[in-house]
């Protein structure tokens, strides 16, 4: 028999040694998509850790990805290409030890790779760039990010389509002004435009975990996720009931961005098909930003807003939704005592349903879902950060009859505390550590985790 403890202690021997094998890799294998393309290091783009943003990545993102550096281009009349596809494949090796103190369960697990994403994207113009993301899923563990849990399964692993998003970006007298086409699995309609890394884009966090919409399913993000316990919470339920990580986004937007703010607004529908979705109509998004710079600060202070209802399928088989959620988010990073430093504020509510349709963002027809949070990261010494967060949410949940009728509401209540480090080995390979604790009314349970990602 053996224990968490000992797990850990042979790992670290073998965590050292991948991470000592990764470091003597030669440089022109590890550099992801984007630095090959800009000739510039990941650290160039990302504060702190991949993937929080910059300055300089916000303007990046903002420009379409278009940026160029010392890469060779293939140029012709309405023609401007790399020499060659940019692309990275980004990894974990992640153990985790999980114990739910309520069901008096524990679960220990490794994942090799605990999630395996491929890239590819850039400049496929003077003003035009492109990004697709491909995890692997059906491998040995649930694909959702660099902290995504580790869930074994049966099958072989293959590349699916995650999200892709094309943009058209100009400079119009010093603003970047912008359209753009989308799809994601689990993103939301955020995926087509957002420069922060509060969490109002699920796959921009600077921790798992430690924002609001996450928390309430507003995007899909796995790993140690309020959403994600709550939905483990009734997983053992005998009735049907309704939940939903509302991920799935396809849309057209347009986005105008300056130095002190950014703007973004997008008509969508809540489906992703590798196929034409017939009859689509459109929910509205709305995204507003500030993003002065002060005292040496860069800030962000925006607010989200999520309106109308949306439809699609042939007459006879169609679904129709209500769109309906608002956020607010803040975001600060900077130097304290010449360390980096940031610090990410968020909150976010979905109203409740209504009988005759579902709001995509809040299933159920009992109350509204609304949750805050708040996450500190900072440098304390050259490539270690320490970080510290808290949520807290309320989350509703019809119970069903055999019919589909609502019988009941529950609101579920839980908060998320946690604590955890980040290890630069080189600027695209991360050891990190987390202890996150659920408590509250409804939960009770605990997560360890250490995990190596690399991305090349």
């Amino acid at each position: 028999m053996y224990t968490f403890k000992g797990v850990i202690r042979g790992a670290i021997p073998v965590l050292m040694v991948l991470a000592g094998v990764v470091i003597d890799m030669d440089k022109a294998e590890a550099i992801p998509a984007f630095a090959r393309q800009t000739s510039q290091t990941c650290t160039a783009c990302h504060t702190q850790h991949f993937p929080t943003l910059n300055s300089f990545g916000r303007l990046f993102k903002a420009q379409g990805y278009t940026m160029g550096g010392s890469q060779e281009t293939v140029q012709g009349e309405g023609l401007d290409l790399p020499g060659a596809l940019n692309a990275a494949l980004v990894g974990t090796l992640g153990i985790q030890n999980m114990k739910d103190n309520k069901a008096g369960t524990s679960e220990k697990a490794i994942g090799f790779p605990a999630s395996l994403s491929l890239y590819f994207g850039g400049r496929i113009g003077t003003n035009s760039g492109f990004l697709v993301e491909m995890p692997f899923e059906g491998a040995a563990a649930e694909v959702g990010g660099v902290e995504g849990e580790v869930h074994p399964e049966a099958g072989p692993s293959i590349a699916q389509l995650g999200s892709l998003k094309w943009n058209y970006v100009k400079d119009m007298s010093g603003i970047n002004t912008g359209l753009n086409a989308f799809s994601s699995s689990m993103a939301g309609p955020a995926y087509g435009y957002e420069l922060l890394s509060t969490g109002a884009l699920g796959m921009n966090v600077a921790i798992t975990g430690a924002n609001a919409m996450g928390a309430i399913g507003l995007h899909m993000e796995h790993g140690t996720t309020l959403m994600t316990a709550f939905m483990d919470s009734m997983a053992s339920s005998t009735m049907p009931m309704r939940m939903n990580m509302a991920g799935q986004a396809t849309g057209l937007g347009a986005s105008a961005q300056s130095s002190e703010w950014f703007v973004y607004y997008s008509a969508y529908f809540g489906a992703q098909a590798m196929d034409a979705v017939a009859d689509p109509s459109f929910g509205h998004y709305l995204r507003a930003v500030w993003t002065p710079s002060i005292a040496g600060w860069d800030l962000g202070i925006g607010t989200q807003i999520y309106a109308g209802s949306f439809g699609y399928g042939a007459t006879g088989s169609s679904v129709e939704y209500d769109a309906k959620a608002n956020t607010f988010d803040f975001q600060a990073q900077g130097d304290i005592a010449g360390r980096a430093t940031g610090i990410y504020i968020t909150y976010a509510t979905a109203p409740k349903s209504s009988a005759g349709k579902l709001n995509w963002y809040n299933f159920s027809e009992g109350g509204s879902n609304a949750s805050y949070g708040i996450l500190c990261e900072m440098e304390v010494i050259s490539r270690l950060s320490l970080n510290v967060g808290y949520t807290s949410a309320t989350y509703w949940v019809d119970v069903l009859n055999g019919s589909g009728g609502v019988m009941g509401s529950n609101d579920l209540k839980g908060n998320l505390a946690q604590l955890g480090a980040n290890y630069l080995l080189a600027p695209n390979k991360r050891l990190g550590f987390k202890y996150a604790n659920f408590g509250g009314a409804d939960l009770d349970s605990n997560t360890l985790a250490l995990d190596l990602t690399v991305g090349f």
